[in-house]
């Protein structure tokens, strides 16, 4: 960390964050103690929360604040933030997830330069194919420069009104700045999938962009089943 922690430009923006709710109420939203986060308000810490606790707050927001804005109150150096994820554990976890699937599908050999590291084939049905790219290790620094990459990269393929595109990721840092930052203006269906860090599991799939083809109660039936918290 080598910027100062602002106490007050931190508790500025979590009264912000809380809109009309109470500290009680935003607590419970955001899955953290109360005695935590008025601790937080009044200006009691001398140390800055977690990046974790920043997540939470910035996502249960409700847009009021963005976790740039969290990060940057609480002197961390975005360029050292480092998030880390494995492919493998992602593929596992959506495999567990797609066992449960209720529409059959067959999977589409992909190499190991390509995009998309998986790609599903189903038989019938309104989607005809859903292609998945798994976001690796980044900083959150170049994490802006990764997004409109990614972006250009979806625009430069070629995929039908009739197709699913997911991008996945592990780590809430990155799931929540791509929710802060979701394109309004594509022509395809995209969907943002959060897998659990610690167990092959799908923990959120929120739909970011549909196609005009495809309507948002159709592609909710092609949403991975989330598991039990």
């Amino acid at each position: 960390m080598d910027n100062q922690f602002d106490k007050s430009a931190l508790s500025m923006l979590i009264k912000k964050a809380l809109g009309n709710r109470t500290q009680k109420s935003f607590a419970q939203d955001a899955q953290l103690s109360k005695e935590h986060l008025s601790r937080l308000v009044t200006k009691k810490r001398d140390t800055p929360p977690t990046v974790d606790t920043l997540v939470k707050i910035a996502s249960n927001s409700q847009s009021r604040v963005s976790l740039q804005e969290l990060i940057s109150a609480c002197g961390y150096d975005p360029n050292k933030i480092t998030v880390p994820a494995t492919v493998s554990h992602m593929i596992d976890a959506l495999t567990h997830a797609l066992s449960g699937f209720p529409y059959k599908f067959s999977f589409l050999p992909c190499n190991s330069t390509d995009f998309y590291q998986m790609i599903l084939q189903f038989t019938d049905g309104p989607v005809h194919r859903w292609y998945f790219h798994f976001l690796q290790k980044t900083t959150f620094s170049t994490i802006d420069h990764e997004l409109e990459t990614n972006l250009l990269q979806l625009i430069s393929k070629e995929t039908a009104s009739e197709d699913k595109i997911s991008f996945v990721t592990s780590i809430p840092l990155v799931f929540q700045y791509y929710m802060e930052h979701r394109p309004y203006n594509l022509d395809m269906n995209l969907s943002f999938i959060l897998v659990n860090e610690h167990a092959p599991t799908v923990s959120k799939e929120t739909l970011l962009q549909t196609s005009n083809l495809l309507s948002d109660n159709i592609l909710n039936n092609y949403t991975l089943p989330l598991s039990p918290a």
